[in-house]
């Protein structure tokens, strides 16, 4: 049998904000009438309800612990004050994710042989592997690594590492920890992408278990085969640069038309690589970067937008959480009401990068 997710948790803080009352919020550190509008305008199509912060700075002009007034106005924390919160948050968070997947499988944390963490929006050492390897009290030989900074598509090189590991060692047990705590990086710039980025990001964690695919371990996704693809007409479109104030993120609107004129050939060739035609895929786990971006995958790959409805709703209750929310997509797919056959999953990020992959839901 091939490696297989086998079981999947997740965790959102408890700070909930209707999208509305975060643009309130937000709108309140532009001084630019025309900023404000613009933030009105793009949260409105955006397609999402609510977002989920782990700190509760979004309702008030002056209790943050980090976003704060003082009497010359609004003031961005330095980068340094913004990635001190991570580590704290981001462990705990992590935590309740990594639990909920555990418990699902009936695994206790004694048994997992290798710990892979992911994360964007903080990088440290020691960093969020070895917390976590301490809040979940995992063995002393369990083996550690990080996936750092590589954006949404983050998860797809945690899931080929432990996929090679699995097939390295069959009795590997490899719990994935993706963590994003995107509200630290808010920043008052006026540019659209940063308008952009301020509407659709979100926090969240989630959690994955990938061992050797068994019959007798009830729902599961095997991981049967992986692409890469590099749209080097894009690099510019998309980019998480590390400014003096937080991180930066680089957003342009024209991402969908780059996913539209080269996701068809992408899909294509992946099955093609594995014997199947379109006919054969029973479902589809994509990446919500944004309401545009569905539809511009649906559009060049002919499918149904109906056929992402997952991704739709997981924008619309939690919005882009970046590398975490494509497990919020497959938990979906994993426990709820789905077909048996080939999921066809992709995540786009800086490159500007496709990375995507083919499931098998048992």
């Amino acid at each position: 049998m091939s490696s297989a997710i086998t079981a999947i948790g997740t965790a959102i803080p408890e700070n909930r904000y209707p999208l509305s009352d975060f643009v309130a919020w937000a709108g309140q550190t532009h001084d630019s009438p025309a900023a404000r509008r613009k933030l009105q305008f793009i949260a409105k199509d955006a397609g999402i309800a609510v977002k989920h912060m782990a700190i509760n700075d979004f309702s008030s002009n002056g209790n943050g612990v980090l976003y704060r007034w003082n009497g010359a106005g609004y003031q961005d924390p330095d980068t340094a004050q913004r990635l001190g919160h991570f580590l704290p948050l981001a462990t705990e968070l992590g935590t309740a994710a990594a639990t909920t997947c555990l418990k699902r499988r009936g695994v206790v944390p004694e048994q997992i042989t290798h710990l892979i963490a992911v994360s964007c929006t903080g990088v440290q050492a020691p960093g969020l592997e070895i917390a976590l390897y301490r809040a979940l009290h995992l063995s002393a030989s369990s083996e550690r690594s990080a996936i750092n900074f590589m954006g949404c598509y983050a998860v797809f090189h945690a899931l080929k590492q432990a996929d090679y590991i699995c097939r390295a060692n069959p009795s590997s047990k490899v719990l994935i920890v993706s963590v994003e705590l995107c509200s630290l990086h808010f920043r008052n710039s006026e540019e659209h992408d940063n308008l952009l980025s301020t509407v659709l990001f979100s926090d969240g964690a989630a959690a994955a278990l990938i061992e050797r695919g068994s019959r007798d371990q009830g729902s599961q996704l095997h991981l049967n085969a992986f692409a890469s693809t590099l749209i080097s007409d894009g690099e510019d479109a998309m980019g998480w640069h590390i400014g003096s104030r937080g991180f930066e993120m680089i957003l342009s609107s024209a991402v969908p038309k780059y996913i539209g004129s080269h996701m068809r050939e992408a899909y294509r060739q992946l099955l093609i690589k594995c014997g199947l035609t379109p006919d054969d895929i029973v479902g589809f786990a994509i990446h919500p970067g944004g309401k545009n971006i569905l539809m511009a995958f649906a559009d060049a790959i002919g499918c149904e937008v109906s056929d992402l409805q997952k991704s739709f709703d997981v924008m619309r209750e939690h919005g882009n959480m970046s590398s975490a929310t494509i497990l919020f997509v497959l938990e979906r797919i994993l426990y709820g009401p789905a077909k048996q056959g080939p999921i066809y999953a992709a995540a786009f990020g800086p490159g500007l990068t496709v990375e995507s992959g083919l499931f098998s839901r048992l």
